[in-house]
């Protein structure tokens, strides 16, 4: 049998504007395979900085966010002056992995894409976030949410 090219399946609904402001997005942006590079507290705390410098200066809604050793959850409204989620995450990423190299970390420092998930309006957006905070005592980092260092809920949420 010949070799075909592998398609990577599409993660982006097709047709969706995905820089609607009127949306929330649960966003889970992977390290690179194997690796857990923000177990490295001084790039852990670098990362937050970032998220909090684009909030303010693409104007971004940051309902809530949980840096893992592996990976970043978040919930997010784009706004009119960040484009789309992916145009935010595509700059962000782009930044972190510079702050990466500079501790260190050689290579691609995220895996590809991004796996999303929109919220409709009838869900409970502050049991979602919770879920998201919970995510290090599921883990067993810690036995509160509120002992995480690199966790936290930051814009109200619209609904």
């Amino acid at each position: 049998m010949e070799n075909l090219p592998q398609h990577r399946k599409a993660l982006r609904l097709k047709d969706f504007d995905y820089s609607n402001p009127d949306y929330v997005y649960f966003v889970t942006v992977r390290a690179r395979s194997l690796s857990e590079p923000f177990q490295n507290q001084i790039l852990a705390h670098k990362v937050i900085d970032s998220l909090l410098f684009i909030r303010e200066a693409k104007g971004i809604r940051l309902y809530c966010y949980c840096l893992m050793p592996d990976h970043l959850h978040l919930a997010l409204s784009p706004s009119f002056l960040s484009g789309s989620v992916s145009n935010v995450l595509q700059e962000f990423k782009s930044y972190v992995t510079r702050l990466g190299w500079e501790q260190g970390i050689r290579g691609r420092l995220w895996q590809r894409s991004f796996f999303d998930y929109i919220a409709r309006k009838e869900e409970n957006l502050i049991a979602i976030c919770e879920y998201i905070l919970a995510n290090p005592v599921r883990k067993g980092l810690v036995e509160d949410p509120k002992e995480w260092p690199y966790s936290g809920m930051l814009d109200q949420l619209p609904w």
